[in-house]
This record gives structure tokens, C-alpha cells and sequence, in this order.
């Protein structure tokens, strides 16, 4: 089954972690793109979530590349809010808008955080 998940919101609230956490467990048995646009871009920054007193997920970051997830950024995202793919924790597929929504409508599934 291919599943897309898109987050679209900050990474200071619990829905973006529970986005990726469920991301990571569905990877395990399906094809998941976890798609980051708007200000999601910056749950993949290195924002300091310590500073802020709340827990950060890094490590469900890293661990994408070991089940079957795989990471899009949106490009217009990206450079609106002035970030670089290096800027970032983990390696990602740049994207224009047009294939992010290839990406979704090939989807079987869609869930927007």
C-alpha cells in the first residue's frame, strides 16, 4: 500500500511528531512518502526543541532511512522560509509542487497533519 503523509504545520505542536511516529510504523510494512511543505519544512530543521521545553524527534528522523520512508520537501517551501537541503537533518528529494502532487494522487492513502 502506498501512503502519503503531508505535514503542513510547525514542529512545535503534537501532531507533526505524531505524524512522523506513525509514519515510522507504517513504513515498516508499506511505501510511505512523508511529504513536508509549508512550515513543516522546519520539523526538519535544526530548531532546538530543548530551548523550548518539549521533546524533539531527531532520532524518528534518522530512522526513516531504515524502513521503507521516504522524504520530500517541497522547493518553494524551502526557500520561502530561506533554507538549504543542507540546512536540514537528513537527506530529502527536493521537489516542485507538480511532482509532490504526482507523489499524492499516486497515493493510496493521504493523511494531512
Amino acid at each position: 500500500m502506498k501512503v502519503a503523509f503531508v505535514i503542513k504545520g510547525d514542529p512545535f505542536s503534537w501532531k507533526c511528531h505524531e505524524a512522523l511516529r506513525v509514519a515510522m510504523a507504517l513504513g515498516i510494512s508499506c511505501e510511505v512518502s512523508l511529504i513536508l511543505i509549508k512550515d513543516g519544512v522546519y520539523a526538519l530543521s535544526r530548531w532546538h526543541p530543548e530551548n523550548l521545553g518539549i521533546q524533539g524527534f531527531d532520532r524518528l528522523i534518522e530512522n526513516m532511512a531504515y524502513v521503507k520512508v521516504k522524504v520530500y520537501v517541497e522547493d518553494t517551501s524551502l526557500e520561502e522560509r530561506g533554507l538549504k537541503p543542507e540546512d536540514l537533518l537528513c537527506e530529502v528529494e527536493v521537489k516542485s509542487t507538480e511532482d509532490i502532487r504526482s507523489i499524492i494522487a499516486s497515493s493510496e492513502a493521504v493523511m494531512i497533519w
